[in-house]
């Protein structure tokens, strides 16, 4: 990944607002400004490496809608946030799909919150310059593959024009034999030599070495028993088309039976040339592509990963805004009610009360103060679900302790925790990265596992630093749960998955069902000293 700073246009007509954002991100982020929408399209094109783009809805001339629909014409890799007031979010709604805008933010917009979308917005941005990459040299392969076909045709050609020679000379026809033979006995592909009644007459010794046939048992036999049923007409139809013509029929690929019962997925190229008696000769490249195969079903897993994590990403961020307003709404909302009409209380008793009582009044005053209590206990616990705030103050060994006590406050699962303190070789993001590894796997415990036991080590030694996480639970089956795909593979194991690589660790999870869980991390303490500012 490019070492470059992150490149952000933002485009807003008031110059506060550009001040603002310029302000909080310009020590993180490359901020580019406009004050208006064709401003912003001008700087855009000027600049191939913008990686996201935050606009303003309403401005004088072209709105935020149209000049972010506008670049997604131009370039649809950067991301794209819209910024609007609340009033005017419904009507923004209507105009985000116009300009294929990944999300809007309310005004007036929160530092943390815009944080998370930045970094969300650039870890998409590099997955999709990334999965460009990979089909970049998924093409530049397949040209390569072109040109090697190419180069065998010619080769081909020279051998036709070897055997051609040898009808002059017998001499000539055993140099022609040996050449042949040195040119096939080399070759990496599996040449094949038969008769318009497909028996084999000839084929190199790498038939046996992919395929896992003896070359002496292929000799004299019909070797359509190697291909598919469902293909046989297909290559029926191009020896014909061979022997009309003059030229070599286009290459195709269909599966090839090995020895074992497998199919192989292969590449098939047919030529012919005629025998000095005027026999016809078949010829066939065979070219393993199975690697080829992998690599494009990889990418396009790759793609359905990424669709599928946006998407997750997305319901991840409406369900936390939900639970939000239902938290504010239901907790804070009804405790600020109360503690309204307990002031009101103390207020009326001390205005039309003539000899006040000072015992009522601190009774009063005491309810007040549990209530407030509570009330910034719920902020803050709040607040350590929103971000791990006691990370960036007092680092991952004391967060650990406090979210551990937690544990075991809201948890009935018997605990064993034996750690030592990693702060020291981690930066403050890779400590919240770590962090949320660890909240995550024992939110899993506690919601899927049915534990009775819990067992948590970490340690560091030498080079590496060690997170064992393992229950007693129910298991699941790793396999299957990786494979699944949508809304049918949670975010929580995926998410695990992301932070791991994004710290250059290894994560190992086993499990077996009915015989409990084991996660286990292992960072490098070199790669992590490297990242530290």
């Amino acid at each position: 990944m490019s070492n470059k700073p992150f490149k952000i246009l933002y485009v807003d007509d008031e110059e506060l607002n550009l001040l603002n954002l310029r302000l909080n991100f310009q020590e993180e982020y490359e901020i580019l400004i406009a004050q208006s929408g064709q401003e912003g399209l001008d700087l855009f094109t000027d600049h191939d490496d913008i990686g996201l783009v935050i606009s303003d809805h309403r401005m004088p001339g072209m709105t935020g809608v149209e000049m972010l629909s506008e670049m997604y014409r131009l370039n649809p890799d950067p991301g794209r946030i819209i910024i609007t007031a609340y009033s005017e979010a419904e009507n923004v709604i209507e105009a985000i799909n116009r300009g294929q805008i990944s999300q809007y933010i309310i005004k007036p917009w929160n530092r943390i919150d815009l944080k998370l979308v930045i970094d969300q917005a650039r870890s998409a941005y590099d997955l999709r310059r990334e999965n460009r990459l990979l089909t970049l040299e998924l093409a530049k392969k397949n040209e390569n593959l072109e040109e090697v076909n190419k180069k065998i045709l010619v080769i081909n050609e020279v051998l036709k024009a070897d055997i051609r020679r040898r009808q002059s000379a017998e001499q000539g026809l055993k140099e022609s034999e040996e050449k042949f033979r040195m040119f096939t006995h080399a070759s990496q592909d599996m040449i094949f030599l038969f008769d318009v009644n497909g028996t084999c007459l000839y084929c190199n010794p790498t038939v046996e070495k992919v395929l896992g046939y003896q070359v002496e048992k292929l000799l004299g036999t019909d070797l359509s028993f190697a291909i598919y049923p469902d293909n046989i007409s297909e290559i029926t139809g191009k020896i014909g088309e061979l022997l009309k013509g003059e030229e070599a029929p286009d290459s195709l690929e269909i599966p090839i039976l090995q020895a074992d019962g497998d199919y192989l997925p292969a590449e098939v190229n047919l030529f012919s040339f005629v025998l000095a008696k005027g026999e016809r000769i078949i010829g066939s490249i065979v070219r393993d592509i199975s690697k080829r195969k992998e690599d494009e079903k990889n990418l396009r897993q790759s793609e359905q990963r990424l669709r599928e994590l946006s998407g997750a990403l997305i319901s991840a961020q409406d369900d936390e805004r939900r639970r939000l307003s239902m938290e504010l709404h239901d907790e804070f909302g009804q405790s600020m009610a109360v503690l309204k009409l307990q002031i009101s209380g103390v207020k009326n008793y001390l205005f039309n009360t003539e000899e006040v009582d000072k015992d009522t009044v601190v009774d009063y005053l005491n309810e007040l103060r549990l209530l407030v209590n509570s009330l910034i206990e719920s902020t803050r616990s709040l607040s350590r679900d929103l971000w791990p705030m006691m990370v960036d103050d007092l680092g991952i060994d004391a967060a650990f302790e406090n979210l551990a006590s937690t544990f075991l406050q809201i948890s009935d699962i018997k605990t064993k925790i034996s750690t030592c303190e990693i702060g020291a070789f981690l930066s403050v993001e890779q400590q919240r990265h770590v962090y949320r590894v660890i909240q995550e796997s024992l939110n899993n415990v506690i919601k899927h596992s049915h534990a009775k036991n819990l067992t948590v080590d970490i340690c560091h030694d030498n080079d590496i630093i060690q997170i064992d996480i393992e229950d007693d639970g129910i298991g699941f089956d790793v396999d299957s749960v990786l494979i699944r795909t949508g809304t049918d593979r949670g975010i929580g194991l995926q998410s695990i998955t992301e932070r791991v690589q994004m710290l250059e660790g290894e994560l190992h999870v086993d499990s077996v069902k009915g015989r409990g869980t084991q996660l286990k991390l292992t960072l490098p303490v070199s790669a992590m000293n490297s990242n530290n500012p």
